[in-house]
């Protein structure tokens, strides 16, 4: 109800008072006239809403930051009645969206227009239905109906290209892969060898057999195994900024540019996140894969309570020497290197990728933790607030980096002994 509306049912009640109370004819004419302009206001509010049509067409039901959300609204009358004062408006939870447009409609009308609305933040946020509001032409009443289903609308994570990316984070110095051996017949055939009692005829090698003179049968590979994981910190606490300008959002950034380049690399990559939630998505290159772990960091928040420490302890069962881990925290605290530490002792390949806090405010000095990655030989990773990350995922910290390494390896030496 709105205020024009309020002000008048005042009068009203005050024209009725006198009216009742004197019964003076000028006060139950304006009491009629009141009512007649209420009852004229009601209906046309009413009858706008009457035999409305509306269609939201939309090609996609997911988008990318730094994209937009496009579609097409069509209202359509199916009444000879004109209709006026519509405002018609998509219902949704996306932040900083508006679709609002006013129109009117002559009979049997129909209008159509284009929407579109830039994505500033990851989510899964409710679209797809539209509300259509009527006002009467004396802004009394203002009657709300909403047509369609809402849907859900996923925004996945900004990603920047990483042509540059350092080959320790894929633990691939050259274009070389590590393979192991299979006792299932796969599509990565390794050598022949002679046949033994029990090798299936399917793995008979006929040109080999032809040229020794005796059967000989393929052994296989299971292809590339060099899995690569990416961690990422979602502890409540160590992150720091407002969203979309925070460590959080950054951090999410980073891990969705290096799960992207690695699967352009063939790499089967995995994902571990405690959030609100914990994943634990194994690593996989079959062409879902990206999908798969592009929602899940679209849905992640920065809301879970084991600390970087015990989450890798806990994910070092999943590992074995074959994998690679990238641990992605805006920790400036030292406690969880240790943890990265004894990874690295059992033959995993391990990199850290620090994302500044300072740059965001905080008041944590980095140095340390910095000294003590250095000394355990881990390649390290600072990513600053408005960096693009291929500049900055190009070499670790203490080679091709403003920390140099005359600054670090004293400082690290004096900590080993």
């Amino acid at each position: 109800m709105t205020r024009r509306t309020i002000g008048i049912l005042i009068l009203l009640a005050v024209v009725a008072f006198y009216a009742f109370g004197t019964g003076f004819p000028f006060f139950y004419r304006l009491l009629y006239a009141i009512l007649l302009v209420l009852l004229i206001g009601l209906v046309w509010a009413w009858l706008n809403l009457r035999k409305l049509e509306v269609q939201l067409t939309r090609s996609e039901h997911r988008g990318q930051v730094g994209g937009y959300l496009e579609g097409r609204i069509r209202v359509i009358s199916h009444t000879r009645l004109p209709k006026s004062w519509l405002e018609v408006t998509e219902v949704t939870d996306l932040p900083d969206y508006s679709t609002g447009r006013g129109l009117a409609l002559v009979r049997e009308q129909s209008r159509t227009w284009r929407i579109q609305t830039y994505l500033a933040r990851r989510g899964v946020y409710r679209t797809g239905q539209v509300e259509v509001i009527s006002r009467d032409p004396f802004g009394l009443f203002e009657l709300r109906r909403r047509f369609l289903q809402p849907q859900a609308y996923l925004v996945l994570p900004a990603t920047q290209p990483l042509p540059d990316l350092d080959s320790r984070f894929a633990n691939l110095p050259s274009d070389s892969r590590v393979t192991r051996r299979s006792d299932h017949i796969t599509t990565d055939a390794a050598s022949v060898r002679e046949y033994a009692s029990g090798d299936s005829l399917a793995r008979i090698h006929w040109p080999s057999t032809a040229r020794m003179n005796t059967f000989m049968v393929k052994e296989f590979d299971m292809g590339i195994s060099a899995e690569a994981w990416v961690l990422l910190d979602l502890q409540r606490g160590v992150h720091l900024g407002s969203p979309p300008d925070n460590t959080e959002e950054l951090a999410v950034t980073v891990a969705a540019s290096l799960i992207t380049r690695l699967l352009e690399l063939s790499l089967p990559v995995g994902l571990a996140a405690d959030g609100d939630q914990t994943y634990l998505l194994r690593p996989d290159s079959s062409p879902e894969q990206q999908g798969r772990l592009m929602e899940a960091l679209a849905a992640v928040r920065a809301q879970g309570q084991t600390t970087l420490e015990r989450f890798i302890y806990d994910l070092q069962p999943h590992l074995n020497r074959f994998n690679t881990l990238t641990v992605v925290t805006p920790s400036a605290h030292s406690e969880w290197i240790p943890a990265v530490d004894s990874l690295r002792h059992v033959g995993i390949n391990v990199a850290v990728v620090i994302i500044d806090p300072q740059s965001f405010g905080g008041s944590m000095d980095l140095q340390f933790s910095l000294n003590s990655l250095f000394v355990n030989d881990i390649p390290t990773y600072l990513v600053k607030r408005g960096q693009p990350l291929n500049e900055a995922l190009r070499f670790p910290v203490g080679r091709g980096s403003d920390l140099t390494a005359t600054m670090v390896a004293p400082a690290a030496r004096e900590t080993a002994r």
